[in-house]
């Protein structure tokens, strides 16, 4: 971990410049209170979600203002996303609308963006990282994040540093901003990018962190609980627990929870995830480095460097 922070730029969480940083950041996060309970299922998939728009030239705090060639923008998402899925073999009996399992989204018509841009679908914005060759690739594994009260950019800017560690080098990243993103914004989103890059269907992830607990909680336990592999569920202020048990999904999905302090809200998404027949790693809740400091680097990292093996069957 000393020699990753050694090899990049210190990276940001919450209100806490992470290098040597024990701030507790909770206060400042809209997203304070605990409560327990399950996902709240009153985001529910959107229906269209229209085509992507570029919103700006570039992202914010050092990206090139020529990346965004604003060709990537075509072709409105269907809403269930199934429709572009290559019918490949499916392997279980999952939910209606979703992902058939051991195919690919079949979407086409993005532009690499290796930089990372600023996009916007159906009136939802995010920040899009594409690495160069990407756009023509298939089967590209895709990994979506909600981000603390740091917001899109500098989460953006966190992940540019710390995905070629993680062996994400090759995926798309799209990041929300967590203090104002809903589960809504979330499925808008993946079905945006699902139209418009050849995303695998096993190799979906999702990682919220701090303020954006709450919505990637209702996006990953409930509302799409079916197309990810993989969620964790870092910095956590609230609890929830999955809507469906592997069993019902037709795969087990890989999960944890970072602490960050918060214990109690951690232990609770796990224990749910185990219930609902989840595959957890031997530490979860996660009590590495940084699991008992909010906003800690250590913890962050050992999130990002969960998702890379993991896929739905």
């Amino acid at each position: 971990m000393r020699q990753l922070l050694g090899s990049v730029a210190a990276l940001s969480l919450g209100s806490c410049l992470l290098v040597g940083c024990s701030l507790d950041d909770k206060g400042s996060d809209p997203d304070e209170a605990v409560e327990t309970g399950r996902a709240d299922d009153s985001a529910s998939p959107p229906g269209d979600s229209g085509g992507d728009s570029a919103e700006d030239s570039g992202e914010d705090g050092g990206d090139s203002g020529g990346d965004d060639s604003g060709g990537d923008d075509s072709g409105g998402d269907d809403g269930g996303d199934d429709g572009g899925d290559d019918g490949g073999d499916d392997g279980g009996t999952l939910p209606d609308g979703s992902p058939p399992l051991g195919a690919t989204s079949g979407g086409s018509g993005g532009s690499d963006h290796p930089s990372s841009t600023i996009l916007s679908a159906g009136g939802s914005t995010y920040h899009l990282l594409v690495p160069s060759g990407v756009s023509s690739a298939t089967g590209v594994c895709f990994l979506m994040v909600y981000s603390g009260t740091e917001g899109a950019t500098q989460m953006m800017s966190n992940m540019r540093q710390v995905a070629p560690y993680f062996e994400l080098d090759d995926c798309l990243v799209a990041v929300l901003d967590g203090t104002s993103s809903s589960a809504a914004d979330g499925a808008t989103v993946l079905d945006a990018v699902r139209a418009d890059y050849d995303v695998d269907n096993d190799r979906t992830w999702l990682l919220s962190e701090s303020a954006g607990t709450r919505e990637g909680l209702v996006l990953g336990l409930d509302s799409r609980q079916a197309w990810f592999a993989a969620y964790w569920a870092n910095d956590v202020n609230t609890a929830a627990t999955p809507s469906r048990t592997a069993s019902e999904l037709g795969f087990a999905p890989w999960g944890n929870a970072g602490p960050g302090g918060d214990l109690p809200n951690a232990t609770v998404i796990v224990d749910g995830m185990r219930a609902a027949g989840y595959q957890l790693p031997a530490d979860a809740p996660y009590s590495g480095a940084g699991s008992t400091t909010h906003g800690s680097t250590d913890q962050f990292v050992a999130a990002v460097s969960f998702f890379s093996d993991k896929r739905r069957q």
